[in-house]
């Protein structure tokens, strides 16, 4: 079980100054949740881990604009909620691309039907609104999925694999976050390949502000100042 959350900041990257060679991982999710969220912003790429009911609520309009992917620990009920949420209030905010949904085995089946159900909302919200600045294609989710081991999600500099009990990302070949859900077990969380691993985000961490639910940004690189 989590620890008593304490309250999740609304918002938590407004306000807060990320440059593009950054990697930080951001709260995310209602305050009163204890399923594992956090937003990763690195290298100029967010990434959303975990899609509790109420996360699009939680985003400020700015990260919902730019998210690159929804990654799932699994595809049990209260771990999705929220995958909707995103994909609606993502693309009404401005998301130009689709969104890649990264999950367990079985989620291409839960993107094609979340888009299918929104089919004809889709079009009503057009018809009476407009297109979304990013446009109609935009509105849907692609799907991708996750076996143990592989590499999901790469952009050259930033990478996402799937390991034992949850997902690492990797930064530049210069740090590594572990998000492993609190449902794991013991032999889940100790991998072979962890020496670069720099944090990793628990049931209960060694530091609180690194265990579930996070409850403050936390920067893992930042990029030195210019002056």
């Amino acid at each position: 079980m989590a620890a008593c959350a304490a309250p999740v900041p609304d918002n938590p990257s407004e306000g807060l100054s990320i440059a593009p060679r950054d990697f930080v991982l951001l709260p995310c999710g209602p305050a009163r949740s204890d399923q594992p969220c956090a937003l990763v912003a690195a290298g100029g790429k967010r990434v959303l881990f975990g899609a509790p009911a109420g996360v699009a609520a939680s985003l400020s309009e700015a990260d919902l604009r730019q998210l690159d992917s929804v990654v799932l620990f699994s595809l049990r009920a209260r771990d999705l909620e929220g995958v909707d949420e995103i994909r609606n209030e993502s693309w009404r905010a401005g998301r130009d691309t689709p969104l890649l949904t990264i999950g367990p085995r079985g989620v291409l089946v839960l993107v094609d039907g979340i888009n299918k159900a929104f089919e004809q909302a889709d079009a009503l919200r057009i018809v009476e609104q407009g297109i979304p600045p990013g446009g109609y294609d935009a509105a849907i989710l692609t799907g991708r999925e996750a076996g143990r081991g592989e590499t999901v999600f790469d952009t050259g500099d930033v990478r996402v694999r799937r390991i034992a009990g949850g997902y690492r990302i990797s930064y530049e070949d210069r740090a590594a976050v572990d998000l492993i859900p609190c449902d794991a077990t013991g032999a889940d969380v100790t991998t072979p390949d962890a020496a670069n691993v720099q944090v990793s985000v628990i049931c209960e961490g060694s530091e609180p502000d690194l265990a579930w639910p996070l409850t403050a940004p936390h920067f893992v690189v930042r990029q030195a100042s210019a002056n």
